[in-house]
């Protein structure tokens, strides 16, 4: 089972860099804001604030885990005044860390986007479907079972009735059986 929460972070000249890290706690006594489970991090948006000035460049850069190392690219490039002030994105990190850096502009930058956290659930989804494929799997099986008993039923009845009354049928008589 997967919980989704709406997910929102502000760069601006005083704060030019923002972690996602869900499973770092910021408080050892505050436990109420730590999920457990996997956590994935789908950003969909960025949008530049009305106060930009204009003609004013705002770049954000992000560093993520990539497959073999870190990796670090500029993902957001807006300017002020120019009717770009915003930009739909399709960024899913599904690994924390993620950092996010304002590396040119005073902001602010909006980034929007889901958290969505993997309760650890889903392996018992995964049983649950498991024994309903073996269910189904063994009703396929009295299907088929029941289909050859009425397939030997009908061979009987098909026997019995080319018998004429369930009497032997009668042979043809060879010449040397002639009275």
């Amino acid at each position: 089972m997967t919980e989704d929460y709406f997910w929102g972070v502000t760069l601006d000249k005083t704060k030019t860099t923002e972690v996602w890290d869900p499973d770092v706690k910021g408080d050892a006594n505050d436990s109420a804001h730590v999920f457990r489970g996997e956590h994935t991090l789908l950003v969909k948006q960025a949008v530049l604030g009305p106060e930009v000035p204009d003609d004013e460049v705002n770049v954000i850069e992000v560093e993520a885990m990539g497959y073999k190392s870190d990796i670090k690219f500029p993902v957001v490039v807006l300017k002020g005044g120019t009717g770009h002030s915003q930009c739909v994105l399709d960024l899913l990190f599904p690994d924390p860390p993620v950092t996010f850096k304002l590396v040119k502009g005073n902001g602010p930058i909006h980034l929007l986007g889901n958290h969505s956290v993997g309760t650890g659930e889903g392996m018992a989804d995964e049983e649950d479907d498991d024994e309903i494929d073996e269910e189904f799997e063994e009703e396929e099986e009295e299907i088929e079972e029941d289909k050859n008993s009425v397939d030997e039923k009908k061979r009987k009845i098909a026997a019995n009735s080319n018998s004429k009354g369930g009497k032997a049928p009668k042979r043809p008589k060879i010449d040397s059986e002639v009275d």
